[in-house]
This record gives structure tokens, C-alpha cells and sequence, in this order.
């Protein structure tokens, strides 16, 4: 019983840490576009908002970067 309890703890406790991780790109489907590289880095755009961006290290963004909504 002791264990279970460990266990149970143990799931609940990575299932919130998951969670909260994933929580500022929920939506965001980056995709790769080699065509546009440049200087700045490799090119990227979110399929679900239209953002785009250039990173250096060559990995999708970490964060949502969903333009403000226009009034």
C-alpha cells in the first residue's frame, strides 16, 4: 500500500510538471522552412497562429510568439 502511494504521488506530481511545461506552446505547431535560413538563423512559422521567427541554435522556438490581436 506504502508504495502505491509512492507511486501515485510520483505520477500526479510529473503529470503537473508536464503540464505546466508544455503549457506556453500548447498550440503552437512549429514548422521548418530552409528556404528562408538566413544570417539571423534558421526560419521557422507556427502552422496554428502565422508567427514567424528566426532562431539561432536551429530548434523551434520554447515559447508561443502569437501576434497580439488586432482591435
Amino acid at each position: 500500500m506504502f508504495i502505491f502511494l509512492i507511486v501515485l504521488i510520483g505520477v500526479l506530481v510529473w503529470m503537473a510538471v508536464t503540464f505546466r511545461a508544455r503549457k506556453a506552446v500548447k498550440n503552437c505547431r512549429w514548422r521548418e522552412n530552409r528556404g528562408k535560413d538566413s544570417g539571423a538563423g534558421r526560419y521557422f512559422i507556427c502552422m496554428n497562429c502565422g508567427a514567424e521567427t528566426h532562431t539561432r541554435d536551429g530548434k523551434p522556438p520554447a515559447a508561443c510568439l502569437r501576434p497580439p490581436e488586432q482591435p
